[in-house]
């Protein structure tokens, strides 16, 4: 639907670059999705490839492979766990430099894999998924934390847990810590353990993609943020939110036969939803608007 979206605005362009790159993310992320067990990287390359297309997957994967030997060279032969996080945070922290900065930049590229392994700084969730690629390579065990308004990582449970902010120079917090930084992040939100579970590839993949919508929005971008609509709603089939965000995209951008299919298809899904007044006005609307183009 987004892509027919996108040709109706672009078809006086031919062959559209970010056409192109949209569908290169779609394979990349269908098959990081689909491997045993799934690849953040890939799905995480998928979301750079809406950023721009100039980058090759094979060298994001040799950057990583390259930091994940750096780190077993370093680390203690024990195995402990507390040994394998020190050796990955002296790699990535006191070797590479890899931190966020005083604020954060929400810019696009701060969402792009390889812009980060670059610029060795970015959003603190593509700043974990350094962490987590290169901990995975290492074999350092480390999983994602989708904690409000701050991504982190930390060992995996059952148990005590040690937990890493990659955006703050990969510092460890405790359980205080945590506490403090959710006060300063997300003040309204009620601190419980929970929000320390393990985040899956699709939970990160996803909360990368919405950071980036809301990037391109806020520029003013409609056609990138389509792309990243439509890449959402494969991750998350038929979800009344971004249908409705496709569809405010897709008439703003003129493509208003592509825009009424996602109102009409909101209808289906939430007859009850409070909104339905307003949908059905702007199903009205589009029709118009149809039948005058026609």
């Amino acid at each position: 639907m987004g892509l027919q979206g996108s040709a109706e605005v672009s078809k006086s362009r031919g062959v559209n670059t970010l056409q192109l790159s949209h569908a290169r993310a779609r394979e990349l992320l269908t098959r990081g999705l689909k491997a045993s067990p799934p690849r953040l990287d890939w799905a995480a390359c998928a979301v750079a490839s809406l950023v721009d297309d100039d980058f090759r997957v094979e060298e994001v994967e040799g950057t990583l492979d390259a930091l994940g030997r750096r780190v077993r060279q370093v680390m203690p032969d024990n195995g402990d766990v507390a040994g394998r996080l020190a050796a990955l945070r002296q790699v990535l922290v006191d070797e590479e430099g890899f931190t966020g900065g005083a604020a954060l930049d929400d810019t696009p590229p701060s969402s792009a894999l390889h812009h980060v392994l670059a610029r060795k700084t970015g959003l603190p969730i593509a700043l974990s998924v350094v962490y987590l690629e290169v901990a995975r390579r290492a074999g350092v065990p480390l999983v994602g934390v989708s904690f409000p308004a701050h991504f982190l990582v930390a060992t995996p449970g059952p148990g005590e847990r040690l937990v890493l902010d990659p955006f703050n120079h990969g510092q460890v917090l405790n359980g205080s810590g945590c506490e403090e930084l959710l006060a300063r992040v997300a003040p309204a939100v009620r601190f419980t353990p929970r929000l320390l579970s393990a985040a899956s590839v699709q939970t990160i993949t996803t909360r990368m993609l919405s950071n980036l919508k809301r990037s391109y929005l806020s520029r003013g971008d409609g056609e990138r943020a389509l792309a990243v609509v439509d890449l959402l709603l494969l991750l998350v089939p038929d979800h009344p939110g971004e249908l409705r965000v496709r569809a405010g995209i897709l008439s703003a951008l003129g493509a208003y036969q592509a825009a009424l299919t996602d109102v009409e298809r909101c209808l289906e899904l939430s007859p009850d939803a409070p909104d339905q007044r307003n949908l059905r006005l702007a199903a009205r609307t589009l029709k118009q608007r149809v039948d005058y183009l026609n």
